[in-house]
């Protein structure tokens, strides 16, 4: 069971916030996110202002193990990555914050703003979402294979603290020419599919950076959405960008995608997979649901996730 949260009712929600100090501006970040939450009648019993993902993802393991509530991240995907995967299957709640280079998982779960989120916290209502799973690895909104990987990992922190989405365009031009493609073969219920691409991408949730990936895609539906185009050329990589940009994607004659509970991709070489913009390790890859694994707030406006 998890606790009953009434939003202005005298069982006041009670909290405890963490953030990641290198984000940008974590330190006033969370100065404001505690100020915001006290505004809204949220009791914050607890800041802590970590540095790194294994910082992170130790604070919200003892915030798990003593039964803490609420515990609301204030980060991009990568940190909400880490709280998905730490607080799936728990009596603890997720609170979700955006503050990153990227923040699909939030947008995913309607909140486009850090006030949303607040409000969310405040007031919105507890939903249960998929969290998704590659080679025992959860995480909480998309995993990249190939290309996509590489430009993440060859992305300073320091220039997305600057320049923030542009970032990754700006680093994307040497990995673009020097990429080479793969066959991929991938594997789902009783269809195969073999293509050649420089890279693939596996959503649990909706978007991919501001996009949804397909209209059908969800948090809460059970269901992965495989997306990938075939080519070799990095001008098929560049189309492939700027249908997302214009959420044209499922247009591109070259494109597979479908939605499903498992699959397995496996390439001709050795490829990276990323989960939320952070290096995990290299293909072969299994992916998998664990369905309605994670509770978090999301606005009591907003439709279903």
């Amino acid at each position: 069971m998890f606790p009953v949260f009434a939003g202005n009712s005298l069982n006041m929600r009670r909290a405890i916030l963490i953030a990641e100090s290198r984000a940008r501006g974590g330190e006033k970040l969370i100065e404001q996110a505690g100020a915001a939450l006290r505004e809204r009648r949220v009791s914050v019993d607890a800041s802590h202002l970590e540095t790194g993902h294994k910082a992170i993802r130790n604070r919200i393991k003892q915030a798990v193990k003593s039964e803490t509530p609420l515990v609301v991240l204030i980060g991009g995907d990568g940190t909400q990555t880490i709280g998905a995967a730490e607080i799936a299957h728990s009596k603890t709640i997720l609170g979700v914050v955006p503050a990153g280079t990227g923040n699909s998982f939030a947008e995913s779960l309607g909140i486009k703003s850090a006030d949303q989120a607040y409000d969310a916290i405040a007031y919105g209502r507890v939903e249960r979402v998929d969290v998704g799973v590659v080679n025992g690895v959860r995480f909480a909104n998309f995993t990249t294979i190939g290309l996509a990987s590489v430009i993440a990992k060859s992305t300073p922190r320091w220039l997305k603290h600057v320049m923030g989405p542009i970032a990754y365009g700006l680093s994307a031009a040497k990995p673009l020419l020097r990429h080479h493609p793969f066959v991929a073969s991938v594997r789902w219920k009783k269809n195969r599919l073999k293509m050649c691409t420089h890279q693939i991408i596996v959503v649990n949730g909706r978007m991919f950076g501001h996009t949804p990936v397909t209209p059908e895609s969800t948090l809460s539906d059970g269901m992965l959405t495989f997306f990938a185009t075939e080519g070799t050329n990095p001008i098929d990589v560049m189309r492939t960008y700027a249908a997302f940009l214009s959420n044209s994607q499922t247009a591109i004659p070259q494109a597979h995608y479908f939605r499903a509970k498992k699959l397995t991709v496996k390439t001709s070489r050795k490829a990276l997979v990323s989960v939320d913009g952070s290096a995990l390790c290299k293909t072969p890859a299994k992916f998998w649901v664990e369905r309605n694994a994670l509770a978090v707030f999301v606005p009591d406006a907003a439709g279903r996730v």
